[in-house]
């Protein structure tokens, strides 16, 4: 019992330990943000840098030696159980939302974990603390289950992307339908222009010579009677030859764009890793420390995947201090949190307890332990990306967001709590 309980806190030292980096690394973000290093739009061009180049550059190097044929069928829990877990959490805070009648974020902030830069760099720290010894194979460095972790992560990372794309818009423009309605009184008039319908505001002009050289515009109050016509200076535009398929291929026109329009720069890096892993002759080339191409190619796609889970890490810090927050409301905060610190991670522990080590799927312990890692900890900062390209008013996403991630270390419980049933599980297989 002594050893056992001794055993629990050198794990849960090692684990708060990792997790404080990941804090410290947020808050060089944050502070390098607000001594003015860095803007809005320079934050957001990093983190789409990021996630647009560097993420798939990680994904290829690291999911393509695991994608092979024998090893995708003992890896198929990962990407089932980051879609149930997700539409799980995504039903709790659907719950939670209808009840107690919370803004519709709460549904996303609920179901979407950070699922890439947080639990890599969570991987990295606890590299250091001894705490990931203990899910090692036989004769397997911790370098080694690190790296293999990273490639099971990374799976799960691109089916949280397919979800989010498709879900959050749809779910925050609910948020943006009540906005609207609080902004308009009885007559349908703006609160902000007294006596004018919003679609009599003129564009806002921020070079009056360079606009006028094209046409003058509407002045303050202006009517509808009123000849605006900001568009006749895109003219040239409409000239332009109108493209089209080639007739016998017209048909599989619209669905291409419509498959292409849904496809992220993670998911063309996957498709990209599961080429390799799966090709023989690719896997030989691009994969093999002894191939052609490795030294030359594979190597300059490993050197830029480093660089994702710092930058993207640091992006996160600075877009927390760069957005503008508002009290998120104790209610839609505190079950968020719940659900995100709580909830999941129980239902995953003891989804690992009941399943684990009885031939359902894969006997390896570091998967068990990444099944419970994956549906925990803070939501995604995509949270307020989304809530940015919906017009939706951000600030209390944000300040959500600054509550999620400071109390981020409490991840060195569940780190914590996770080991112990794995360890419980493989006693019994």
């Amino acid at each position: 019992m002594i050893y056992i309980e001794s055993s629990l806190v050198r794990t849960l030292v090692g684990a708060f330990q990792g997790t404080l980096s990941i804090l410290f690394t947020l808050y060089a973000g944050y502070f390098i943000a607000q001594r003015g290093f860095v803007d809005q739009n320079t934050v957001k061009r990093l983190s789409k840098l990021s996630t647009s180049i560097f993420l798939p550059c990680l994904i290829i190097v690291q999911m393509g030696p695991e994608l092979t044929v024998s090893r995708l069928g003992k890896l198929w829990i990962i990407p089932v159980w980051g879609l149930t877990s997700t539409l799980i959490a995504h039903l709790f805070g659907w719950i939670g939302q209808a009840t107690f009648k919370m803004p519709y974020w709460t549904i996303v902030a609920s179901g979407r974990p950070n699922s890439t830069a947080l639990p890599l760099l969570l991987l990295q720290s606890l590299e250091y603390t001894g705490v990931l010894d203990r899910l090692s194979r036989p004769g397997e460095s911790v370098s080694d289950t690190v790296a293999r972790a990273k490639s099971i992560l990374l799976l799960n990372a691109i089916v949280q992307q397919i979800i989010t794309f498709q879900s959050a818009p749809f779910l925050l423009k609910y948020d943006k339908t009540k906005k609207d309605d609080s902004e308009e009184n009885v007559n349908g008039r703006s609160h902000l222009t007294p006596g004018t319908s919003p679609l009599n505001l003129p564009g806002v002009v921020q070079d009056r010579e360079r606009v006028g050289l094209l046409q003058a515009h509407r002045a303050y109050g202006a009517t509808d009677d009123e000849p605006t016509a900001y568009t006749d200076a895109l003219d040239p535009i409409s000239e332009q030859p109108d493209l089209h398929w080639p007739y016998r291929l017209q048909f599989a026109e619209r669905p291409v764009k419509k498959v292409f329009a849904m496809m992220s720069a993670p998911l063309i890096g996957g498709i990209i890793a599961l080429l390799f892993g799966i090709i023989p002759p690719l896997n030989e080339a691009f994969l093999n420390k002894h191939g052609a191409l490795y030294s030359s190619v594979t190597q300059s796609l490993r050197n830029l995947g480093d660089l994702f889970v710092g930058i993207q890490t640091v992006a996160v810090g600075a877009e927390l201090a760069l957005v503008s927050r508002a009290h998120p409301g104790w209610l839609p905060a505190a079950y968020s949190l719940s659900v995100r610190f709580l909830v999941m991670p129980a239902l995953s522990m003891l989804f690992i307890g009941l399943t684990a080590g009885r031939g359902l799927y894969v006997d390896d312990k570091l998967v068990w332990f990444l099944l419970v890692l994956i549906p925990a900890g803070p939501s995604a900062m995509l949270l307020a990306s989304v809530a940015e390209v919906v017009d939706v008013d951000q600030g209390p996403i944000a300040g959500y967001l600054v509550i999620a991630y400071l109390i981020s270390p409490l991840m060195a419980v569940v780190c914590s709590l996770a080991l112990e049933v794995v360890d419980i599980a493989s006693a019994r297989s």
